[in-house]
């Protein structure tokens, strides 16, 4: 089948306009709010430092004080500034690290839950996300 110049250029303009809205193939909402369910298992208080990790580097440094065997929740509005994709928790010599790409990359509110133990940091995302509902 042949194709006119006018047949290719209306089939390209059409085609062009089709995926103008998918340049960015990352669409994604800025992080509004994050809840962070923090746990320590062990019998030591410490210090959890929680940080935001972007393109350009870490960012929004946090730190929360955990008795011995609490649970704690806390709550964060990130800088709408970056986009951020994963972040770095530390407690004691221990430390967790995640990304946010292809688990919650879309949302504006996310809900992680921290479980710290003698052995490790357990880090979980939270797929039902009660606190982001509220």
């Amino acid at each position: 089948m042949s194709f006119t110049r006018r047949q290719f250029a209306t089939g390209s303009i059409g085609l062009l306009c089709g995926i103008g809205g998918c340049s960015d193939l990352r669409d994604t909402e800025s992080l509004e709010n994050l809840h962070l369910g923090l746990s320590n298992r062990t019998d030591k208080s410490l210090t959890f430092h929680f940080a935001l990790e972007a393109a350009d580097g870490l960012g929004q440094w946090h730190d929360f004080d955990l008795d011995a065997d609490t649970r704690r929740k806390v709550s964060l509005q990130p800088t709408a500034a970056h986009e951020w994709s994963g972040y770095q928790a530390i407690a004691g010599d221990k430390r967790a690290s995640g990304s946010f790409l292809g688990q919650g990359d879309e949302q504006a509110c996310l809900q992680l839950e921290f479980r710290i133990a003698t052995e490790e940091i357990a880090a979980t995302m939270s797929t039902d996300r009660p606190l982001c509902e509220g």
